[in-house]
């Protein structure tokens, strides 16, 4: 694999080497813990912090059709529920997520220059 490659795996992982045995001493007490994927540091750091102060992400809406980051619309399913759409031309292609998230894999930094 080149190294110019584009992948979401670890450096590790595409060169074969993230290998290794989860040894389960206790298959009962595994079973139990299995749903538990915060570490007690990360449960206790949410206690303690009023939820305003969590850090938060911006999330936008890009409209494919408009080609451009957009502010969401209201519009109506065929059975009547709502549903995020476009602000500017109503369009149903959107696409949302946190901002960095989409100017990243659109590429609309460098649609600018």
């Amino acid at each position: 694999m080149k190294k110019d490659d584009v992948s979401f795996l670890d450096d590790t992982q595409r060169e074969g080497k993230a290998s290794g045995k989860v040894e389960v001493t206790d298959l009962d007490k595994a079973i139990e813990a299995v749903h538990i994927i915060l570490d007690k540091e990360t449960v206790q750091t949410f206690r303690e912090k009023k939820e305003e102060d969590l850090p938060t992400a911006k999330m936008v809406v890009y409209c494919h059709d408009c080609d451009e980051i957009v502010p969401a619309g209201v519009g109506k399913t065929l059975r009547g529920k709502p549903r995020t759409v476009c602000g500017n031309c109503k369009s149903k292609k959107i696409s949302m997520g946190q901002e960095e998230a989409i100017r990243k894999f659109y590429h609309l930094d460098k649609k600018k220059d």
